[in-house]
Formats: C-alpha cells, sequence, structure tokens
C-alpha cells in the first residue's frame, strides 16, 4: 500500500511542474487553499488528475482533502502556484 501511494505521489509530483509552464494569475495574499483552487482552476488536467488520485485512494473526487492527506503533494502545489507571485 505504502508503495502504492508513494508511487501516486511521485507521479503527481512529476505532473505539475509541466502544468507550471503556463502563465498563471495568483493574487498575493490569498490563502494557501485559495491559491491552490486558483491554480487548478487554471490548469483542468492538473485537477483532473489530482482527482483521479483521491479517487484511487477511496477519497472520493474532493481533491482538497487529498491534498491535506499527502501535505508534500500539497506543498509543491503551493510552491508552483506561488512561483509567479515572487
Amino acid at each position: 500500500m505504502l508503495a502504492g501511494l508513494l508511487s501516486a505521489a511521485a507521479s503527481v509530483l512529476i505532473a505539475l511542474p509541466v502544468a507550471g509552464a503556463e502563465p498563471c494569475n495568483t493574487t498575493v495574499g490569498e490563502t494557501a487553499s485559495q491559491t491552490i483552487q486558483s491554480y487548478l482552476d487554471r490548469h483542468p488536467d492538473v485537477k483532473a488528475q489530482l482527482t483521479a488520485q483521491s479517487q484511487a485512494e477511496g477519497g472520493g473526487p474532493d481533491v482538497l482533502g487529498f491534498l491535506n492527506r499527502h501535505p508534500d503533494v500539497r506543498q509543491a502545489l503551493i510552491t508552483l502556484a506561488n512561483q509567479c507571485t515572487s
């Protein structure tokens, strides 16, 4: 189970930089959840992959719940979303 979880997290982390190649319009001062939601709204392919990962774990389609269960993936997504604001 742990190997599957690590593999799933790795596949998500590998996909994130590709989506980061597109321009972003993050608003300074957003909460982490708002930053993530804004990023996912602009990158539906990443949102779809995270939704699929969440469902594969039995967590349903709740992407933020998935990210809360996987803080490493959540932090990578926050970092990526904030790259354009710094």
